[in-house]
């Protein structure tokens, strides 16, 4: 394994506490109207999807011949390492704080759990991937593909 991120403290605390207040919001509400088994079941759906998405990791794994990238659960996909063009640290910027599986236009994808993270440049598209260090993790990437820092490779 090359990488894990998983989603701050803080993150996962600001995320459960505007669930739960949520969830509460619906219950106080559905005492009143009559409809509390339904509202009860809605509230147990979102707080085990609440526990579902606090749950995300990112990862970078490298074998012999490919590089697999993971946002657990959602998504998994596997890159030929003869395919990887460049790795590198990305920018700061907004794109990076999320969570999840991003379509971030322009050929590009994120798989993200907010904090640093490394572009991946491949023919087909871009990765933008949430690592905790992203210097030893493009670094690592460019080994296991056999391309030194900044030789990059025209398509």
């Amino acid at each position: 394994m090359i990488s894990e991120a998983r989603i701050s403290r803080g993150s996962q605390k600001v995320i459960a506490s505007v669930v739960g207040l949520l969830c509460f919001f619906i219950i106080a509400t559905a005492i009143p109207s009559g409809v509390l088994v339904m509202s009860a079941a809605l509230v147990a759906v979102i707080a085990l999807l609440t526990v579902w998405v606090l749950r995300i990791s990112v990862t970078i794994e490298a074998t012999g011949q490919n590089l697999t990238v993971r946002c657990r659960p959602f998504y998994s996909k596997t890159i030929p390492l003869q395919d990887i063009i460049d790795a590198s640290p990305a920018a700061s910027s907004s794109m990076i704080e999320g969570f999840g599986v991003r379509y971030l236009g322009q050929r590009t994808w994120g798989l993200l759990v907010g904090g640093p993270a490394i572009v991946l440049e491949t023919p087909r598209r871009t990765w933008l991937i949430s690592t905790p260090d992203p210097e030893y993790t493009a670094a690592s990437i460019l080994n296991h593909a056999g391309k030194p820092r900044g030789q990059i490779t025209a398509y």
